[in-house]
């Protein structure tokens, strides 16, 4: 009688523990008896929400940095809001997802003449999300090396006299239009570049190429918004 009654006892425990969890957090949701049944929801049903996930994952012992997420100049993000982590398709994912939104944004908000500088700060921004993951060093390497590249592009043909382009809190200088066509051979041929040291910084293994070949692609997409 008393083992029937505290088993009793302890299946109701659970069950309330999973109706307050379910009200709580719906990721967690069971089907409750005599009451409504509550849907889990894949937090990974779409790129956004991976997107999401990579950004707002920390280590445990990560502390708030002090200051802005992103540098008063460059307005990039932060690299110390990154953490390390193994090869993840939702890491890759995220990557990938912030280089052809970001490109996308570019060819759509602004004139050609100030994409050079904006297409720099989405790179910036891919990169500084996996240089603290030691699986993705590498990349982020050589995407901050792209948007290196392109700084010095927009430097050395910016038009001093054009106003700044401004998108969001974000805002960018513009290449002379009279440089335009050298400045768009140069990117164009530091992104080849960059896809290539890409393609070949996976070295032999399956893993790196699948997860590298993918951003390499990104990477390698951008230059429609420099031929646009």
């Amino acid at each position: 009688m008393f083992k029937s009654r505290f088993f009793a006892g302890v299946a109701a425990v659970v069950l309330a523990g999973q109706t307050v969890t379910a009200a709580v957090v719906p990721a967690y949701a069971v089907a409750v008896p005599g009451g409504q049944t509550l849907v889990q929801k894949d937090p990974l049903e779409s790129v956004l929400e991976d997107l999401l996930l990579v950004q707002s994952q920390y280590s445990d012992t990560y502390s708030e940095p002090v200051g802005p997420s992103y540098d008063l100049d460059r307005q990039e993000r932060d690299p110390n809001l990154s953490s390390a982590y193994d090869l993840d398709d939702r890491i890759t994912r995220g990557v990938v997802w912030i280089i052809q939104s970001g490109s996308n944004e570019c060819q759509n908000s602004i004139r050609p003449e100030y994409r050079f500088d904006c297409l720099r700060n989405v790179l910036g921004r891919a990169a500084s999300t996996i240089e603290n993951r030691p699986n993705y060093r590498d990349a982020a390497r050589e995407l901050r090396s792209l948007s290196r590249k392109l700084d010095g592009i927009v430097s050395k043909y910016q038009d001093r006299s054009a106003p700044r382009a401004s998108v969001g809190q974000r805002s960018y200088r513009a290449v002379s239009k009279a440089n335009l066509s050298k400045a768009r051979s140069e990117a164009s041929a530091a992104i080849d570049e960059s896809v290539t040291k890409l393609l070949r910084s996976a070295g032999n293994s399956e893993k790196r190429k699948t997860h590298y070949s993918q951003i390499a692609t990104a990477v390698g997409s951008t230059k429609r918004l420099l031929r646009s």
